[in-house]
């Protein structure tokens, strides 16, 4: 199948290390499974059916990509040739680990993190420091190719004098997708039945998670309502030294409010707030998530600057982070409805590129399955059932 110089995909980026803090948000599986299309490579990691972390990297952080699908002849033997030309997209599984360490080996440093895998402790001065230009080592090269089904994945990488190649043993995929949005639905969000849609700075969400970390607890339970106490509430159940809670005062009623009768309110720290029970269980939305999951998201609630928090009617939570990656003067252009309506989602417009609000950004999304029953605050391994979805994807990261 290979072709155009005997191979599919060809992509140069000036910087390692964007890549590789990106990547790294999502590193809490060995494995991930990859996707290569004509808007970027998309990086899907799970554990169990309970917890999903996805990022694109958008053909925008690259300085050239190329990518030359195969051709439904090109996979005869290989594939079903009644497929649609979606389902040929190249998905195969890659070990995380193995890529993380191949992009950091040029001496990538690690910051020290707090105690859960977040925040750096250092993390004061600037929410895209990690990007600023000094911390990048614009001096070297990275180029990832793949030349077909079976191949390894390559990547190049040039500091100075010195030249590595690792060759990245791919592996088949536990499904292939019927197309892009199967792909990103492992842990499907039934956007057409939200119940709660939250935008926020990450900075108060991982402080929060940062303080009920202090009693090691079990559960995450998440309450929210737009007209009655706790408006918004995050409290940390099980743990060994007792329960402790985080709420979020709400902003005071203006006059405005008094004289439509308006009872609705929403915490001051959030710039969207929308909450809308399933019908029957009264004014708060109340979910109940594994605690150790919810800290997997932790490095990304360290490097985003806004966080978009959705949970539908069957209680599955999407944590979508939006960060920051430099002014991108190296990156070329961009398409895309789905990142406009990524960029919506948090409260911003596209105005060039993968820009928001003139910033150059990219999108991790986490999604969460929520714990079964009400009463089983031990962290029960019980969960559920995955719902069907209608297959609308409003972003590249669901």
């Amino acid at each position: 199948m290979a072709q155009h110089g005997g191979t599919v995909f060809t992509a140069v980026s000036s910087s390692a290390r964007q890549l590789f803090l990106l990547l790294r948000c999502i590193s809490f599986a060995p494995k991930a499974e990859v996707q290569i299309t004509h808007e970027g490579l998309r990086f899907s990691v799970e554990e169990a059916r309970v917890i999903q972390g996805l990022a694109f990297l958008e053909k925008n952080l690259f300085t050239s990509y190329s990518f030359y699908p195969p051709s439904l002849s090109e996979q005869a033997g290989t594939a079903d040739s009644s497929r649609s030309e979606s389902s040929i997209t190249p998905t195969f599984q890659v070990s995380l680990a193995a890529l993380l360490e191949t992009l950091q080996i040029f001496g990538i440093s690690d910051s020290t993190t707090s105690g859960y895998g977040g925040r750096p402790s250092s993390y004061s001065s600037s929410l895209n420091s990690a990007f600023s230009t000094p911390a990048l080592a614009l001096g070297g090269t990275c180029r990832i190719t793949y030349a077909g089904l079976g191949a390894p994945l390559s990547i190049t990488l040039d500091e100075g004098n010195v030249t590595t190649t690792c060759d990245l043993t791919t592996y088949e995929p536990h499904h292939a997708p019927l197309d892009d949005d199967d792909f990103d639905e492992a842990i499907p969000l039934q956007r057409d039945a939200l119940s709660l849609k939250i935008i926020m700075r990450s900075t108060w969400l991982h402080n929060a998670i940062t303080e009920l970390s202090s009693t090691n607890p079990e559960v995450l339970s998440l309450t929210a309502s737009a007209t009655s106490a706790p408006y918004l509430s995050l409290s940390g159940l099980g743990g060994p030294y007792g329960d402790s809670s985080v709420d979020f005062q709400p902003k005071a009623s203006s006059k405005d409010d008094a004289v439509n009768g308006s009872k609705r309110k929403s915490p001051i720290i959030t710039e969207t707030f929308q909450v809308a029970p399933p019908a029957g269980t009264g004014s708060h939305v109340r979910q109940r998530y594994r605690f150790e999951l919810i800290k997997k998201a932790g490095r990304a609630m360290a490097l985003a600057s806004k966080v978009s928090i959705r949970g539908d009617a069957q209680g599955v939570l999407s944590l979508q982070f939006m960060i920051e990656v430099g002014d991108g003067a190296t990156m070329g252009r961009s398409s895309s409805a789905s990142r406009e309506e990524n960029a919506s989602a948090l409260g911003g417009t596209v105005v060039g590129g993968n820009t928001v609000n003139g910033q150059k950004v990219s999108f991790v999304d986490f999604r969460f399955v929520p714990l079964l029953d009400e009463d089983d605050d031990s962290g029960s391994e019980d969960y559920e059932e995955d719902g069907d979805t209608d297959g609308e994807d409003d972003s590249h990261l669901g």
